[in-house]
């Protein structure tokens, strides 16, 4: 019995083992399924996605295979399509004549817009990844786009060259005047309805068949006349007032007439103003209407350095200038008002800061002057142009201007009524004396060996100054101008020591002058003594008329000579004057 209940034991032991084993068996499968469906989908992915950033297989757009390719040489691929179907021309076959019309040109183009949707980037969708595999891709077309108006334009300017067609008349602007020309009737093809067969048939075709019939011309007489009356002839009625800022400047009409001209849009005249021929006439003003920049100066006064501050300028801001002028054509004042643009000066105060300046005197000239009493306006004159000029500093390359430094000349700034050099003889004027000053600089810079610019010597000689080494003023024509070509700054001393103008050039010596004088030739006598009288009388003695020439070699430092320059200086006679 114990037997009997031991082998069942046993028994039951064995099934249970039995269970357990089928039951892991279970787990195990279960447990595989999802891994191999795990596998199965992420190799699908991978396919899908192996297959995303290129263009579809067997895709083609306008004829040409862009399967396979990267979306971006698939787009370079369409836009070369679309390209090459605009390059056969229209052809217009009117009677025995065939027009030609550049597609390009007339109005019509290609759309590639959306041509390439949906032919790339990452898709799980199956159809989608089957058809990328199997090459089953799509065949896309280009969209034709047409703009009517321009296509109708294109058709009519081609029209117009066939013999006997319809000819608009012309208004055209020509040395300031009006010159028109009737327009004239003739056979010519209907360039509505063409348009709308080429629009409606193009690209699939590119041959158009159109019939001559009699007709006027689309630019009417009336119209001619109303143009004419309300712009043209208006227009060349008058010269034209440019306004920028509190400045002005006339365009003439001769000027204007080279840069207008008339459009005609199919339905009414218009003109048109060349914008780059404008701005080029108003450049020529500039000066009329500009307000220069004041660039910042430094000077350099008993040990003292002081900057003055630099200024903006302004000038005309020509955008936009044409349709401004052709509103000022037929406005009652004839004026176009601009609107200014800000010119910045070329030398800032934070430019001349690092400015050093040398200390060592690179040329000195002295000039007596006349003394005593009767004098004594002429000395104070001198004695404030000199002060104007102490103490400023000429940086590298720049070009100094005596006469913008000195100026204005009037009571207001210090200058006084003294005798000025007019016509021969001496006359009182604002600011008599200055020109002592002016040839005082004149010899300094000449034997600093600076760049002279312009200078003018006085057309009578003056027995104080050097023959041909002197340089007179008049406020606003004639100025003393150098460059500073030294490569450094340079500073002027400029005063009255004793009975003298004395203006010395501090900096760092680069030249060396030699100079020379000839003697007088083509001398010419004085005439007569003139007798005047008056409170304005100045009396003065007679003097030679004649010829003189100065020589002057610069050399550097090595020795090489950089400028060797001769001025011929002519005098003319001065008359005696004496005054009753």
């Amino acid at each position: 019995m114990s037997t009997d209940a031991s082998g069942g034991d046993r028994d039951s032991s064995g099934a249970d083992d039995n269970h357990r084993r089928r039951s892991r068996l279970r787990k195990g499968l279960l447990i595989g399924v999802p891994a191999a469906v795990v596998v199965l989908a992420g190799g699908y992915v991978a396919l899908a996605a192996s297959q995303s950033g290129k263009i579809q297989r067997g895709t083609t757009v306008a004829g040409r295979h862009i399967g396979g390719m990267s979306v971006s040489d698939a787009k370079a691929e369409v836009s070369a399509a679309a390209a090459q179907q605009v390059k056969t021309p229209v052809q217009l076959v009117v009677g025995g004549t065939t027009l030609k019309l550049d597609p390009a040109k007339s109005g019509l183009s290609m759309s590639s817009a959306g041509v390439l949707d949906g032919l790339s980037g990452f898709s799980l969708n199956p159809s989608t990844v089957w058809h990328r595999l199997t090459g089953d891709g799509p065949h896309r077309t280009l969209t034709p786009k047409v703009d009517r108006d321009a296509l109708q334009k294109a058709v009519a300017a081609a029209s117009d060259e066939l013999e006997g067609a319809p000819k608009n008349g012309t208004v055209k602007f020509v040395d300031g005047k009006v010159v028109t020309t009737k327009s004239t009737p003739g056979d010519g093809v209907d360039t509505k309805s063409i348009s709308q067969k080429i629009a409606a048939g193009w690209p699939h075709s590119t041959k158009f068949a159109a019939t001559l019939t009699h007709q006027p011309a689309a630019l009417t007489d009336d119209e001619i006349q109303r143009y004419v009356k309300d712009f043209a002839d208006p227009a060349m009625s008058a010269p034209v007032t440019v306004k920028v800022g509190g400045k002005t400047a006339e365009l003439e009409v001769s000027d204007i007439s080279d840069i207008l001209s008339t459009t005609f849009d199919g339905a009414k005249l218009a003109p048109k103003v060349d914008q780059d021929a404008l701005a080029t006439l108003l450049d020529k003003q500039a000066s009329k209407l500009t307000t220069p920049a004041v660039d910042a100066k430094l000077s350099y006064r008993g040990g003292k350095r002081t900057i003055t501050p630099a200024k903006d300028g302004t000038g005309p801001d020509t955008k936009g200038a044409g349709k401004l002028l052709v509103a000022a054509l037929t406005a009652p004042d004839r004026t176009m008002s601009l609107p200014t643009k800000p010119v910045e000066p070329t030398v800032t105060a934070a430019d001349l800061k690092k400015t050093k300046i040398g200390s060592q005197m690179i040329s000195e000239f002295v000039s007596v002057f006349p003394t005593g009493a009767e004098n004594a306006a002429r000395t104070h004159n001198i004695s404030v142009g000199l002060a104007k000029l102490n103490g400023i500093v000429v940086q590298p390359g720049e070009t100094f201007s005596l006469l913008n430094t000195l100026r204005p000349f009037d009571a207001a700034h210090g200058y006084v009524d003294a005798p000025v050099l007019v016509g021969g003889r001496d006359v009182p004027g604002m600011g008599g004396g200055i020109s002592q000053v002016s040839t005082t600089l004149y010899n300094a810079t000449f034997f600093a060996g600076v760049k002279l610019v312009e200078h003018t010597a006085h057309a009578y000689w003056i027995p104080r100054y050097p023959m041909g080494r002197e340089a007179t003023m008049w406020d606003p024509t004639i100025d003393n101008k150098w460059t500073n070509d030294t490569g450094h700054p340079i500073r002027i001393q400029a005063g009255i020591e004793g009975n003298a103008s004395v203006i010395r050039l501090y900096g760092v010596k680069t030249f060396t002058v030699s100079s020379t004088t000839s003697n007088k030739f083509d001398i010419v006598a004085p005439g007569p003594a003139k007798h005047l009288s008056g409170p304005s009388c100045i009396a003065q003695g007679p003097e030679d008329g004649f010829s003189v020439t100065v020589t002057r070699v610069v050399k550097n430092l090595a020795g090489k000579v950089v400028k060797n320059e001769s001025l011929t200086t002519r005098y003319q006679p001065a008359d005696p004057v004496i005054c009753n």
